[in-house]
């Protein structure tokens, strides 16, 4: 089998307009958007195009949409979590698409902007029979291969399922060229046909030894079939006589194959290595590489411009039917640890290897700026558009005074810091054992004298600069000349600490617990609305707008954020990648994140909401005991489709316990608890594709 390049230097100018940079795409599931990977990090696995108008499915409800074949991408808010296998069009249409994964199937009739929940099982999670492939030959007419071969129809567009004969030893994959026509492949070689819609199913063919995995229409006459070991099957009639085709060493279990005309198709592997390709209709093959990261996906907008699609969100394009290719974006690879924005545009992200990256349009792209070092970057610090200050863990301090195109080494002596801060341009601070200072860039520094504090962090506030550590916050109001202490609640270490305003702050303690103060630490007031002991660093934007990272909301694991508006009288979860958060930056309208795995980093200029507002409220029965005793907290959230997951929490003590509750078609829902002193209860709901979530602000149950 021959191996292609993944350019050739004939095809470079035609693709060089094809791979136009794209902006960052929305994440699933709120308002958030990546920029690193350019698509998201999530798997693509399945293609879909009707002209230039292209779909992409994915991992962790993942759905992409492209009008120009390819060249630029943007997210749809699909509000799912689960693994989107299997992305289709209901005749053909662009407008009309399907998608789907596992127990859930979602439509929508005006190219992705609202979609309806396809009602062939009674819930997404946990049904008996899960979607194995769909196909739909007109815009009403639907079929649906399920687990254990069994086979629903639709003649309505989706709305409700009949029940069909199921498919003769199962199958893998389902084609229905016509209302009344399909094809299926199994793992026994056999292909199937039903010309009654399923209610009967004749072998029109068996190849012995071997598992068809996938089917291909591209002419009235002619389909295509692949599987294992290394097989590919055609008919040249309409289906009613096969043949089997030579396809020479190579990955031995082909996945899917899709073709631009009879004669030119491409075909993915189970493993995502290549994709082989044939000019001639099966009777050769070569290989291409389209991707340095493995390629699950692929499919013709025209007879010779493709798409490919797969791991951590990686998508190329051709233009040439495959012969060669190139990336849509970039993907700047490398972990990364540090983060800081410095504006609205401009933040900056640092890691192993000395790798920097920058973006200067509001986190949609990232671009390579990284300084000469091969330590990892520690600690950055930015003022303005282009100064950046960027501490390494070699202890290697360097500046850049245009944006990170070049670097100056800085020698800040003895000192090893640990963290660092930039007051201004020209003002910056070394933090440790201390705290050293530089008036002039970094070109000299000198000690001052502070409260004796092992210092971690920084918080530039208007007006006023912060450093802390576990047990000491200091401030300073005349750009570091002159340090104070700063008084924290009692008996907890700091954790995190964020002031919004010279006064105003907020502080996350060893606990997991968040405080405000109004008057710069001389009270501080502890905020039960947060409804959760699990924070772990946080960020605000201004005194009312901010956030708290958590690791988990009820059944959900993931990358998420408490997000609040009223100054942290009640919070609302957010959801923002498959993977933990580490970092997370405001830079005024726009906020920042780091996500842990594949180093991915996301942005929001929306403070992470998208969607309706709903409105969540909660009552207690009775709302006091004279002894211990049980309560029931019932509530309601409006509007609701029924089914959501209501989380209520209870602070008692010190400590926090929850409840999951699933609310009624009305929104209602209530749980009981048994109390022995008194409580604070709050009520949360993740949001989905249509809705922002929803917290309450803290409900009192006095005992005694």
């Amino acid at each position: 089998m021959g191996y292609l390049s993944r350019f050739a230097c004939a095809a470079l100018a035609a693709l060089a307009l094809l791979s136009a940079a794209s902006a960052g795409v929305n994440a699933p599931q709120s308002g958030w958007y990546s920029g690193n990977p350019l698509l998201g990090p999530n798997t693509l696995t399945d293609l879909a195009c009707g002209g230039s108008t292209c779909y992409a499915s994915g991992d962790f409800g993942t759905l992409l949409k492209s009008t120009d074949a390819g060249a630029t991408w943007s997210g749809i808010v699909t509000g799912l979590t689960l693994d989107l296998q299997r992305v289709r069009l209901a005749g053909g249409s662009p407008n009309h698409v399907i998608v789907g994964g596992g127990c859930a199937l979602r439509r929508s009739d005006d190219g992705g902007d609202t979609f309806f929940r396809m009602p062939f099982t009674a819930r997404d999670i946990g049904c008996s029979t899960q979607i194995v492939s769909l196909s739909f030959p007109t815009e009403k007419t639907g079929y649906l291969l399920l687990t254990n071969g069994r086979v629903l129809s639709t003649g309505d567009g989706g709305h409700s399922f009949a029940r069909r004969t199921p498919v003769p030893g199962g199958a893998n994959d389902i084609l229905c060229p016509a209302e009344r026509t399909c094809f299926t492949v199994g793992a026994s070689g056999s292909i199937q046909r039903t010309t009654d819609g399923g209610v009967s199913w004749t072998q029109v063919a068996s190849f012995p030894s071997t598992s068809l995995l996938g089917l291909e229409r591209v002419a009235p006459l002619t389909i295509y079939a692949v599987g294992a070991p290394l097989v590919l099957v055609k008919s040249s009639d309409g289906g009613s006589t096969w043949t089997r085709k030579t396809v020479p060493n190579g990955p031995s279990l082909l996945r899917s194959i899709r073709c631009g005309d009879a004669l030119h198709c491409l075909i993915t592997n189970d493993q995502g290595s290549q994709v082989v390709r044939t000019i001639d209709g099966g009777d050769s093959f070569t290989s291409v590489v389209p991707s340095p990261d493995p390629t699950f996906a692929v499919a013709f907008a025209t007879p010779t411009r493709a798409i490919a699609a797969g791991a951590l969100g990686s998508a190329e394009i051709t233009a040439d039917a495959g012969a060669t290719w190139a990336a849509v974006g970039s993907r700047i690879a490398g972990f990364l640890g540090a983060l800081t924005a410095v504006s609205d545009s401009v933040a900056y992200a640092g890691g192993g290897q000395g790798v920097l990256a920058r973006t200067d349009d509001g986190g949609q792209s990232w671009s390579n700026v990284s300084p000469p070092t091969e330590a990892m970057i520690a600690g950055l610090a930015g003022f303005g558009a282009e100064r950046v200050y960027v501490l390494a863990s070699d202890g290697t301090l360097q500046r850049s005074d245009n944006g990170g195109n070049s670097y100056r080494l800085l020698n800040p002596g003895n000192v090893r810091p640990v963290a660092i801060a930039a007051i201004d341009a020209d003002r910056l601070l070394l933090l440790g054992q201390g705290i050293v200072r530089s008036d002039d860039g970094g070109e000299s520094f000198h000690a001052l004298q502070v409260p004796r504090a092992y210092l971690l962090d920084s918080d530039v506030a208007p007006g006023a600069v912060f450093v802390y550590g576990p047990g000491t916050a200091l401030v300073s109001t005349d750009r570091g000349a002159h340090w104070r202490r700063v008084p924290t609640p009692k008996r907890r270490a700091i954790r995190d600490l964020d002031f919004a305003a010279p006064r105003v702050g907020y502080l996350l303690d060893n606990r997991g617990s968040v405080w405000r103060t109004s008057d710069r630490g001389r009270h501080w007031r502890q905020l039960p609305g947060l409804g959760t002991d699990g924070g772990y660093s946080l960020e605000f934007a201004d005194a009312k707008n901010g956030y708290v990272l958590i690791r988990r909301f009820g059944s959900t694991r993931a990358g998420l954020v408490l997000r609040t508006a009223d100054g942290g009288n009640s919070w609302h979860p957010q959801l923002v990648s498959r993977s933990l958060l580490t970092r997370l930056e405001s830079g005024g309208a726009t906020d920042y994140a780091l996500a842990a795995e594949n180093s991915s980093l996301y942005a929001t200029d929306r403070r992470g909401d998208t969607g309706a507002p709903e409105r969540l409220t909660v009552s207690a029965t009775p709302r006091s005991l004279s002894k211990p005793g049980s309560v029931s907290v019932r509530g309601r959230l409006n509007p609701a489709d029924g089914g959501e997951e209501i989380v209520v929490g209870r602070l008692s003590g010190r400590r926090w316990t929850t409840q999951r509750a699933i609310a009624a078609s009305n929104g209602t829902f209530v749980t009981r608890w048994r109390l022995s002193r008194t409580s604070v209860f709050v009520a949360q709901v993740l949001g989905d594709a249509d809705h922002v979530g929803a917290g309450t602000p803290p409900l009192t149950v006095r005992v005694g």
